[in-house]
């Protein structure tokens, strides 16, 4: 059994000796009130109809029965995540403003930005890694090519003529789209969307050429883009059959994208472990990991802890990634 599956097993038998809806021993503050005792909101810095909002929806379905009381979402896309994710840093540690955290707005954004609003760690208190999903290439169906191999054939006999989508400036599929750039030293042209839903959709329409995204799946299987490959280091077991790029002509390429939940910091440490202990379990329910594997993510789960080593690792990872490629969001 892996290390982090046995800290996850002994993390959750020790809550749940401890911890339930009544009210909790915080050493820090004291008494913590029964927890939760009205709707809680879970703040994402992102559109409706996305991969994230998806699979933040497929979580709060089974921690609001778990809970008792509604997950109510709340999107609040914009700024690379920023809006969202300040609004949460700024809120009561009450334990009923939540953030549902991107990869973009928690360690991309963060790195790249000059002045940043927030700090991913600092500003906020881990509760539990959700999901990881890759980042898949596609391209549109009428682009020139059929493969990563004649996609940087094309690039560069044409430099500047193909462009590559992104959620956003500041998101994860723009840095993976600059990764591509660097990596295979070719001349692309960045569009920001304002979301993974809107730059699916105009690559699918041919509007654009390329387009990183984690939500792939039903595009490619009804045959609306071609399947360039798979950002995972090695075949993902969603989609076993699908090529990974390393393995497509681009060496070692990998960008495995996760989210998760965290509250402001400040927020006992009873809520925390609390929310952590039920996120578990929802994330263990064989529904739960069917539908994320629909999505083509992987249920993710374990203590905060372990989130928060994630996200201190991606940012540094990030800002070397920034300073090599000269890579600044003003």
């Amino acid at each position: 059994m892996e290390p982090v599956r046995i800290a996850t097993i002994v993390f959750a038998a020790a809550l749940a000796a401890c911890v339930d809806g009544a009210a909790a021993q915080d050493p820090s503050t004291g008494p913590v009130p029964a927890y939760p005792s009205k709707p809680v909101r879970l703040v994402l810095p992102g559109p409706p109809g996305g991969a994230a909002d998806l699979t933040a929806r497929t979580l709060a379905e089974p921690m609001s029965r778990k809970l008792g009381q509604p997950i109510v979402i709340d999107n609040r896309p914009g700024a690379s995540g920023a809006i969202g994710s300040e609004l949460v840093a700024r809120s009561s540690p009450d334990g009923y403003t939540l953030a549902f955290v991107l990869i973009s707005s928690h360690a991309v954004f963060p790195a790249l930005a000059a002045k940043p609003s927030y700090d991913p760690l600092r500003d906020f208190a881990a509760v539990i890694r959700v999901a990881d999903c890759p980042q898949t290439l596609v391209a549109s169906n009428s682009a020139p090519f059929s493969n990563v191999a004649e996609l940087i054939a094309y690039a560069k006999r044409n430099p500047g003529k193909i462009d590559y989508a992104s959620a956003g400036t500041g998101s994860i599929s723009h840095l993976a789209g600059e990764m591509l750039r660097l990596a295979a030293d070719i001349d692309i042209v960045h569009v920001p969307y304002k979301g993974d839903a809107l730059a699916l959709n105009d690559v699918m329409a041919g509007v654009v050429h390329i387009y990183f995204t984690p939500a792939a799946r039903p595009a490619v299987e009804a045959k609306r883009v071609k399947l360039l490959g798979v950002g995972s280091p090695g075949r993902w077991p969603a989609t076993p059959d699908w090529p990974t790029l390393s393995e497509s002509g681009l060496p070692g390429f990998q960008m495995v994208g996760w989210n998760g939940v965290m509250a402001p910091a400040g927020t006992p440490r009873a809520i925390v472990e609390r929310l952590n202990l039920l996120g578990n379990e929802a994330l263990a329910a064989p529904e739960v990991k069917k539908r994320l594997g629909e999505l083509s993510c992987a249920a993710a789960g374990g203590p905060p802890e372990v989130f928060e080593a994630t996200i201190r690792d991606d940012l540094a990872r990030f800002r070397r990634l920034r300073e090599s490629a000269n890579l600044r969001l003003e």
